[in-house]
């Protein structure tokens, strides 16, 4: 049995993850639809994490938080930006995922089952039209990866656990093609390379702040070798 109950760690963990890559929208904490599992309001059991794609690389916070025409809000627990932002919108359970089912999430839950992630994408051309080949913005990418890592980490998963909106929503009329262009198998195959360490950098070594005696002394050290070299090319002559 997963985590049960709204994910009110998800701040500190994302926070880990994303440092200020995270921006959290005031009522996150309060915020969902409140339509939970057996009569109740909170996420749960928590399977892991959807990955979805708004419709427009300009989809704003308020539509995700408050819900459009015909679907209330919140729409995800998160909205990632073209920048490489991730906005912490809710915690509740969000109008995300709908109708579908995948290997080990019953047949529509996974509003309950999953933690949301909505990417802004894609570009919208003025006559309505867009490019289903557009290039995803690395830094956006890169935000999806170690959001959906540190997420699935916390509840003790691998990157198995993480699955796009397409993969769920498969039967008619209910298909769906979030996020996009994206081959689910090479974004795992990424959150599995996080979740190893692949992308941390090396430790940043501080050197110790020394006194002005010990300053003096590495001075002095540095002259007297110096002037060792010296006398030595000068014997040689």
């Amino acid at each position: 049995m997963g985590f049960t109950g709204d994910p009110v760690w998800l701040e500190d963990v994302l926070r880990e993850a994303l440092g200020d890559r995270l921006h959290v929208v005031d009522g996150w904490k309060t915020r969902g639809t409140g339509a939970g599992e057996n009569g109740s309001d909170q996420m749960g059991p928590l399977w892991g994490v959807m990955i979805h794609h708004t419709g427009n690389r300009n989809e704003s916070i308020d539509t995700i938080k408050n819900g459009r025409p015909g679907l209330a809000g919140p729409l995800s627990q998160c909205l990632i930006t073209p920048d490489g932002i991730c906005h912490l919108i809710a915690i509740g359970p969000c109008n995300h995922a709908g109708i579908g089912q995948y290997p080990g999430i019953s047949k529509n839950m996974g509003n309950t089952r999953l933690i949301g992630f909505e990417c802004a994408w894609p570009t919208i051309r003025p006559d309505g039209s867009y490019d289903e080949r557009e290039r995803w913005p690395d830094a956006q990418i890169i935000t999806m990866r170690d959001a959906a890592a540190a997420v699935v980490k916390k509840l003790g998963y691998g990157a198995d656990r993480v699955i796009g909106h397409k993969e769920y929503a498969t039967a008619p009329p209910n298909v769906k093609w979030d996020p996009g262009n994206i081959d689910m198998n090479w974004f795992r195959g990424e959150v599995a390379k996080d979740l190893r360490g692949d992308f941390d950098g090396p430790p940043i070594v501080i050197p110790p702040v020394l006194t002005d005696r010990q300053l003096l002394e590495r001075i002095d050290a540095g002259v007297a070798d110096l002037n060792r070299k010296l006398n030595g090319i000068g014997a040689t002559k």
